[in-house]
């Protein structure tokens, strides 16, 4: 029965993509979009709470046939690991739609291209098979770009190739590692734990190669640097919808992938190459941070997308880390950040939507105007900046504390970043929100009961994980530990 849901969570979205783009009416594709991706959540959230956690592992399973002749079928299942981001892509889908209610602009493609990105997102998150897993992470791109350049901002035409470009490159060399593994393996199938046993078999300056090929396409989603540079265009260009779903679940697509693949597969490369992860950690947390402080000038949301940077380079500090807390706080990094960039950057939506402006100098005052709008930025720049009793700080202490023991030095050097974000945050928020309201935002109206709604579920859900973290942090560790047993 649950593996008929997973299945109903992975394809009830492709559906209702089909149906909306034939739908007679734009007012249809709305109420259409919210109905499945809220039917969707509900599935999600029913299968988070039956996975067993004493019985551990992949759960859920199914296969069917997909090209027998290559040794590839449709084999999909979730653990500890990839449940918490099915549910994480659920959720904040089904904000994007709410978000997004009085998009006028081509309505039906814009939702329909909604609905096939969590479906698409969804897959790579579920599926066992490296050649359906490449598939999925391919039809990622096709809606992203098309969101970002149509309906994204002035210079949006130039973000969407920039995007596709980065991505697509990146995607070649991670199909290059993986059809590497499929012919000198031998194992003549894609299924994800037989071709891991013949990956690790292999000579470790092999494994070490195919780890770089993979770690490049996966390394520009996160994104890592020097991959990093299309993130800030994307987001500054992209409708807020899309900066939601770019930041708060196809980012965590690179982070899983390094996961899954990356660190589970081969394990004696990711020994060999712990030392550059390290550092290139320690560069995204800082170079991420530094960015950020030079748009306290600037962009808002430019601030924003340089915040995101800075925070997931804590994922890939504490898979470096090797231990089991770094690992864990590695994918709870993921999720807590998934949920505080959507806020973060639904909140600069709500600002510009009313200011028609995101240079943070042109703002001041606005909380007068927006009471409840500038308490939801307050609590998710808390959020971002790790205070305690909220998300953020649950992974970026797990991170800290699985990785102080193996990398002081890089762990020290990474908390300093934690000064840095408080700065700009806080910064942010007074020249935006704080001191004399300027006359021309006098009229300025606060959030509507739609926006209250979106705004209030996701400050629920940071503040519930903030503390009672154990909702997630349980069933992570128990999908970390196969992956940290190969490194102890």
């Amino acid at each position: 029965m649950e593996s008929t849901l997973l299945h109903l969570v992975l394809w009830l979205p492709l559906l209702g993509a089909i149906v909306t783009a034939f739908l007679g009416r734009d007012t249809l594709a709305r109420g259409w979009a919210l109905t499945v991706t809220g039917v969707t959540l509900l599935l999600a959230t029913w299968l988070f709470i039956r996975y067993d956690p004493r019985a551990g592992g992949m759960q859920f399973e199914s296969a069917a046939a997909f090209i027998p002749t290559l040794g590839s079928s449709l084999r999909i299942g979730v653990d500890g690991v990839s449940l918490p981001l099915v549910l994480l892509n659920a959720l904040l889908t089904f904000l994007a739609v709410v978000i997004s209610w009085n998009t006028t602009l081509r309505p039906r493609l814009y939702f329909a291209l909604i609905l096939l990105l969590e479906t698409a997102v969804t897959g790579v998150f579920v599926t066992l098979d490296l050649l359906v897993f490449f598939l999925f992470w391919e039809l990622e791109l096709a809606p992203m770009y098309l969101l970002i350049g149509i309906w994204g901002g002035a210079r949006r035409e130039y973000a969407a190739m920039k995007f596709i470009i980065y991505t697509v490159t990146g995607s070649a060399f991670m199909l290059i590692g993986i059809l590497a593994w499929y012919f000198t393996t031998g194992a003549g199938t894609f299924d994800l734990f037989r071709i891991a046993d013949g990956a690790r078999a292999l000579p470790l300056a092999a494994q070490t190669l195919f780890f770089i090929l993979l770690f490049i396409g996966f390394a520009v989603k996160v994104p890592i640097f020097p991959f990093h540079t299309w993130l800030p265009d994307a987001h500054v260009e992209a409708p807020t919808p899309g900066s939601i779903l770019l930041a708060g679940v196809l980012l965590k697509m690179g982070g899983y992938g390094l996961i899954r693949l990356c660190m589970t597969i081969l394990p004696d490369a990711a020994r060999q190459l712990v030392p550059i992860l390290v550092a290139l950690a320690v560069i995204n947390v800082l170079y991420g941070a530094y960015l950020a402080l030079g748009q306290i000038n600037g962009d808002l949301k430019k601030l924003i997308a340089a915040s995101s940077i800075s925070h997931m380079g804590y994922v890939l500090l504490g898979l470096a880390a090797l231990t089991p807390i770094g690992i864990e706080g590695a994918v709870m990094q993921m999720f807590t950040h998934g949920t505080i960039t959507a806020l973060l950057f639904m909140m600069v939506g709500l600002v510009y939507d009313r200011t028609h402006t995101r240079q943070i100098p042109e703002m001041s005052g606005l909380a007068t105007r927006m009471p409840f709008i500038a308490t939801g930025f307050v609590l998710a720049g808390l959020a971002s900046l790790g205070l305690p009793g909220m998300n953020g700080f649950i992974g970026e202490f797990l991170v800290f504390v699985g990785a102080f023991g193996v990398w002081p030095l890089a762990t020290i050097l990474a908390t300093f970043a934690i000064v840095l974000t408080a700065g700009y945050i806080t910064w942010m928020l007074l020249r935006v929100f704080m001191g004399p309201t300027m006359p021309r935002w006098s009229q300025l109206d606060d959030a509507t009961p739609r926006e209250r709604f979106a705004v209030s579920v996701l400050v629920g859900v940071i503040i519930l994980v903030g503390v009672y973290p154990n909702s997630v942090v349980d069933m992570i560790a128990i999908g970390v530990q196969p992956i940290a047993r190969l490194f102890a």
